[in-house]
């Protein structure tokens, strides 16, 4: 149980620089189409690059989301409450 919550942790850790990474991504990638030219091959590698980092960083979010989420369902199957046994309904007096 203390692994999963270390992983959960981790994961929740790691979810959020991921994020705001691909969002920087994302704001460079628009920039370098916005000032190149598409026939110039260097402007183009460029482009080729922030959107590869892009990908890269939402589907490592995507990964550890996902990771976040399993742990969490597992968690909840493990930790449920037993049942309690009825009370005594008995008058007694």
């Amino acid at each position: 149980m203390n692994t999963l919550i270390f992983f959960m942790s981790f994961a929740n850790f790691v979810f959020y620089p991921l994020v705001v990474g691909a969002i920087i991504a994302v704001i460079i990638e628009q920039i370098f189409r916005a000032t190149g030219n598409e026939y110039d091959p260097k402007a183009v590698g460029k482009v080729n690059i922030a959107m590869r980092v892009r990908k890269y960083l939402i589907r490592q979010a995507w990964l550890f989301n996902i990771i976040w989420f399993v742990c969490y369902g597992i968690l909840l199957f493990v930790m449920r409450p037993e049942q309690q046994a009825m009370p005594d309904m008995i008058w007694q007096g």
